[in-house]
């Protein structure tokens, strides 16, 4: 038998312990605060949401407790499961930053009951498959087999400053508010298994060994699974964005039951790039839908700067009215662009990419646009761009609609992984791909549409995969 602690173990005294109907996993909480602030916050509070705290700290554990009954009743494991947890400061902007952080402090590999051999398991998983707790049969104490961190200056000046945690257990946060169920949820589920252990920056497996998270992952281009490649091949891959995905069956083959139609921009002209093409439908604004109507793109032009990338006032309003704004990434907020095109009298915004791969994310919220926008590749972008400036009048046409002959998120029937060009340190590889349709969990940037308390979409097949028995 071989171990490898990730973090170091943290003493502290154990607050509650979560247990679920018999055979469930159950869940023990480690406060690792101190006395008056994270989970010991008495700064006094209203109930919200179905959460009857009456005091900050009181909430935020009520909140943990909820999440981790959920995640107990769903998952089998004689061993109880121990997560730490605390509020600290973490790395934020005054418009984004990181809301929270976890991972496995324990991994295994070669016992006789993990079926994988010279594979490494998430501390949670390698427990409930031997039926014991691991650490505890080396002869330790008592062990943390998560950690889980949230960050204590969100809506301070200087982090988000506009937001604030919500505490309601009805995933029902306002519009400013930060839902903290789906964050703790989301964590959680990072410790139990939705994370692998290969470095970011050589592409090496931990110790030179596989990890039970790894060899579900597969790149479409190469047809190579990760638990097959070099360093240099994995390195390559965890940037093949849209070609980096999951393998595993369960995932896979209920992945129809979750994910909707793919967002596409269907292009009629030019003759060269005509098909249908997948897009980022934006979080702001009308959704698409199956139909819309087929019009010019044209390139717009607001006469300062990078005059394509409409971050001012559109100027040539006769030929972008009635028509679909074509718009360079860059310069301004994607809503400031669907805004300046709306405002042009343009029937929808497409917004071409400024990376050489991937589609641009099209995050924002503004409740004013009324017009469908879509975010596209740089290469597609390029042929319409050089088709709509040939002539005096566009040959670029098409609509952007929902296509059902594809799966959002999904690459050659394998759902997505996020795999970033450049790397986004602690998220690329860990999280589904932020093509999904609709929002999953597991992506790596917070939803106001996730449904966490009743749903945890592909969570289960996921955990299914990498050897969890459910409930």
């Amino acid at each position: 038998m071989r171990r490898s602690k990730l973090l170091g173990t943290i003493a502290a005294s154990i607050l509650l312990v979560f247990s679920g109907s018999a055979s469930a996993a159950d869940i023990v909480l480690f406060n690792l605060d101190g006395p008056g602030v994270g989970l010991n916050d008495p700064t006094p509070a209203a109930p919200v949401g179905g959460n009857p705290g009456m005091t900050v700290g009181d909430q935020r554990i009520n909140v943990y407790v909820a999440a981790a009954q959920q995640l107990g009743n769903l998952l089998e494991s004689d061993a109880p499961i121990y997560v730490g947890a605390s509020f600290t400061p973490l790395s934020c902007g005054p418009t984004g930053g990181v809301l929270g952080a976890a991972g496995a402090t324990y991994i295994f590999r070669d016992l006789p009951e993990l079926p994988e051999p010279a594979t490494w398991y998430h501390s949670a998983l390698a427990d409930a498959l031997a039926g014991v707790d691991l650490v505890l049969e080396l002869g330790g104490f008592i062990d943390i087999d998560i950690i889980s961190f949230f960050n204590a200056n969100l809506g301070t000046p200087g982090c988000l400053e506009n937001s604030g945690w919500y505490y309601g257990l009805d995933n029902n946060q306002g519009a400013t508010e930060i839902d903290f169920l789906a964050v703790v949820t989301h964590e959680i589920i990072h410790g139990l298994g939705h994370s692998e252990f290969v470095s970011e920056a050589s592409g090496a497996r931990f110790s030179g060994f596989n990890d039970i998270y790894m060899i579900n992952m597969l790149d479409t281009t190469t047809g190579q699974g990760w638990g097959d490649m070099t360093d240099a091949e994995r390195l390559a891959s965890q940037v093949n964005s849209g070609n980096l995905v999951w393998s595993g069956d369960s995932v896979t083959d209920y992945a129809d039951q979750v994910l909707g139609p793919r967002p596409s921009l269907k292009v009629w002209n030019p003759k060269s790039s005509r098909g249908s093409f997948e897009a980022q439908g934006a979080s702001y604004g009308p959704q698409l839908t199956f139909k819309a109507k087929t019009r010019r793109f044209v390139l717009v032009d607001d006469g300062v700067g990078t005059s394509t990338d409409g971050c001012e006032p559109i100027q040539n309003v006769d030929k972008v009215a009635g028509m679909y704004a074509l718009i360079d990434r860059g310069g301004c907020a994607f809503t400031t662009k669907s805004a300046n095109a709306q405002a042009a009298g343009a029937i929808g915004a497409i917004v071409i990419n400024n990376q050489p791969t991937g589609l641009p994310p099209m995050g924002g919220s503004d409740n004013s646009i009324t017009i469908p926008s879509v975010g596209i590749t740089m290469e597609l972008g390029a042929a319409l761009k050089d088709a709509a400036t040939q002539r005096r009048y566009s040959l670029a046409s098409g609509r952007p609609v929902l296509d059902k002959n594809f799966l959002a998120g999904t690459q050659d029937g394998f759902v997505r992984l996020y795999a970033p060009n450049p790397v986004a340190p602690g998220s690329s590889k860990s999280h589904w791909d932020t093509t999904a349709t609709p929002n999953l969990l597991m992506e790596p940037f917070i939803s106001s549409d996730l449904a966490s308390a009743i749903f945890l979409d592909l969570t289960p097949n996921q955990f299914e995969d990498i050897g969890w028995t459910l409930q």
